[in-house]
């Protein structure tokens, strides 16, 4: 593995805080203003105090010599109230510094995870959710809630370090009335400490939480050990030791490898604080020298020695600051995935009728290959669906017959050709009204630990609360019976993860999420399309199923797709799909005539049902 690079990481810290900074803004400008305010006032007021007491130290052999009510005596008061007063309003607006930031930081990681989350949801296909770079970039961006990369502690981490930071250029500058070479030492000294650790918080973060490729395969491997789904082969086949050493290898690797860095890391703090030290004792040295010599007077030494202690109210060793870069580091991260998936937006050229589709979908000489594949899956396909028609579309697996679909349905975009709509280029429609005019049902449908009532009205969410419309979605599949035998009925979660709530059997399933597809047919959709939603059942009960649906939907455009040649007969189109062009097209009778690939198919799949009484 190789090490982050050191001129990688050079500016990383300070190019995070500053887009952070740069965000605040956009949550309120009069908070972001009044952090800005309380910051200096945090800085100048600890400042006036340093200055106040010094002098008052210095003031006060004057005034007791004088006496009470001499000049002398007054102009001490005057010195002890100005110190309790920039005590007391420093106090004030600490608090007041700090209630602001802790608002700010949180309202900053709501605002970025929405602007993730809408960044994500914005490209029309789902092409970017199978790119390696922006899956990289997704992850660390989801780190944005997790304890030592949360926003919210990078704010707190500025507001306690920038008006040390002021107060420690403050006391510089009053050092420099001293001798302008010490001031200027501290002045130069501590930005240099800083950003020396900050960049040492940088690599460690880099290295512990930015190596996406690696995290994401020890996160694998740590959900495969705690979730549900593959917990049955993992028992069965005894893996979880197998699964546990590799986690835990993986775990060790990155360990070490972090190590070496946090070596780096105490071996720059031991450098740093050995310098501070040196010129500390320097500056303390000079002040004591030229107090013994009489060039400085005791009420200016007092100043200069308090100015020396407030240096050391500046950290760049502790927690905080650490938070300050760890917090940071996702948030470019994340403003990089939102700008790259801006371009994937297309401009909207076409409107389609409200009634389309009145005459046809066409397919027009499409090729398409996945996104980084240089083999095609569809090749020169034409093909043409009429309105109102049900077509079947049947071939081995690798066919291309879901990627057909899944071109109709705007998750991709041809790599040449086009498909039209009533003679309308589906490329310039806007995706999203393209899409409530499909109803989709694919065979890895989602089962949403949702109430029933969501699982249905998915379809349409904005129908939700039209029961009626539910129950007609749901009669169709004789399921309302089921429904209404849960715990709450329609408002049954379906997941027995949570309270009253209770899962399905698999063709339970099944009809629920054909419902939805039927809900959202009701809800206007022109198109229906079933994509194997039911390869998991055997041949008898997935042809019965296509039968009962292709009856329910008659006078409706449905595209059937199977592997299996003897569900289909029922279509009033069939066609076979083999390297991703038609090869041969028509009726089941037509096609059992022609006696090519689909009457093979069609005979070697009814014989084997014939003679399994369990398939």
């Amino acid at each position: 593995m190789t090490p982050p690079n050191a001129k990688s990481v050079r500016f990383e810290a300070g190019r995070a805080v500053l887009a952070v900074a740069r965000l605040l803004p956009q949550i309120s400008r009069p908070r972001t203003a009044l952090f800005a305010v309380t910051t200096v006032l945090v800085a100048a007021l600890p400042l006036a105090m340093t200055v106040a007491t010094g002098l008052l130290i210095g003031a006060v052999p004057d005034a007791a010599e004088a006496g009470p009510g001499s000049p002398e005596a007054r102009s001490a008061y005057l010195l002890l109230a100005a110190g309790v007063t920039a005590l007391l309003l420093g106090r004030l607006a600490d608090n007041v510094h700090r209630a602001n930031a802790y608002n700010l930081g949180r309202e900053l990681e709501l605002l970025l995870q929405d602007r993730l989350v809408a960044a994500v949801a914005r490209p029309t296909g789902i092409a970017h959710l199978e790119d390696d770079h922006v899956l990289a970039l997704l992850r660390i961006a989801r780190q944005l809630g997790s304890d030592h990369v949360r926003p919210e502690r990078a704010i707190r981490g500025l507001a306690a370090i920038a008006p040390e930071f002021l107060a420690a250029a403050g006391a510089s500058i009053v050092l420099c009335f001293f001798n302008v070479w010490v001031g200027l030492a501290w002045l130069v000294a501590w930005p240099l400490i800083f950003i020396a650790m900050q960049h040492e918080y940088t690599r460690v973060g880099k290295t512990a939480y930015l190596r996406s490729t690696e995290m994401r395969e020890s996160e694998y491997m740590r959900d495969l050990a705690v979730t549900p789904e593959p917990a049955k082969e993992i028992r069965v086949w005894g893996l979880m030791g197998w699964l546990l050493e590799r986690y835990d290898n993986q775990w060790a690797d990155r360990l070490a490898y972090s190590g070496r860095f946090l070596r780096l890391r105490a071996r720059t703090a031991v450098g740093v604080i050995g310098a501070l030290l040196g010129l500390t004792a320097a500056t303390a040295l000079l002040l004591v020298q030229s107090g013994l010599d009489g060039a400085v007077g005791f009420a200016a030494l007092s100043v200069y020695l308090v100015a020396l202690t407030t240096m050391f109210n500046f950290t760049a060793f502790d927690d905080v600051a650490a938070f300050l870069a760890l917090g940071s580091l996702p948030v470019p991260k994340a403003l990089a995935l939102e700008s790259e998936l801006v371009a994937d937006e297309r401009p909207v050229t076409a409107e389609l009728p409200a009634a389309a589709p009145e005459r046809s979908v066409r397919f027009e000489n499409v090729d398409f290959a996945y996104p980084g594949s240089e083999r095609p899956v569809i090749g020169g396909l034409d093909l043409e669906i009429e309105a109102g028609t049900s077509l079947a579309v049947v071939g081995h697996n690798g066919a291309g017959k879901t990627s057909l679909v899944k071109l109709l349905a705007g998750l991709y975009e041809p790599t040449g050709g086009k498909i039209t709509v009533d003679g309308v280029d589906l490329a310039g429609v806007d995706a999203g009204a393209w899409r409530t005019r499909l109803s989709a049902l694919f065979q890895d449908f989602t089962r949403y630990q949702l109430t029933v009532r969501d699982n249905i009205t998915l379809g349409a969410p904005h129908l939700a609360g039209d029961t009626e419309l539910i129950w007609k979605a749901c009669e169709p599949m004789g399921i309302r019976a089921l429904i209404d035998s849960l715990p709450n009925g329609l408002d049954t979660v379906l997941s027995s993860e949570y309270k009253d709530g209770t899962d399905l059997s698999g063709g339970q399933w099944q009809r629920i999420a054909l419902a939805r597809a039927l809900f959202a047919v009701q809800a206007g959709a022109k198109i229906l399309i079933l994509d194997e939603p039911a390869a998991a059942l055997d041949v008898r009960a997935e042809a019965e199923l296509y039968e009962q649906f292709l009856d329910i939907t008659a006078g409706l455009t449905t595209i059937v797709i199977s592997h299996r040649f003897s569900t289909v007969r029922r279509a009033d189109r069939i066609v076979v799909l083999d390297g991703g062009k038609v090869v041969e097209d028509g009726g089941h009778d037509d096609l059992m005539r022609l006696g090519g690939r689909y009457a093979e198919a069609f005979t070697l799949q009814a014989n084997r049902l014939a003679r399994s009484p369990l398939a």
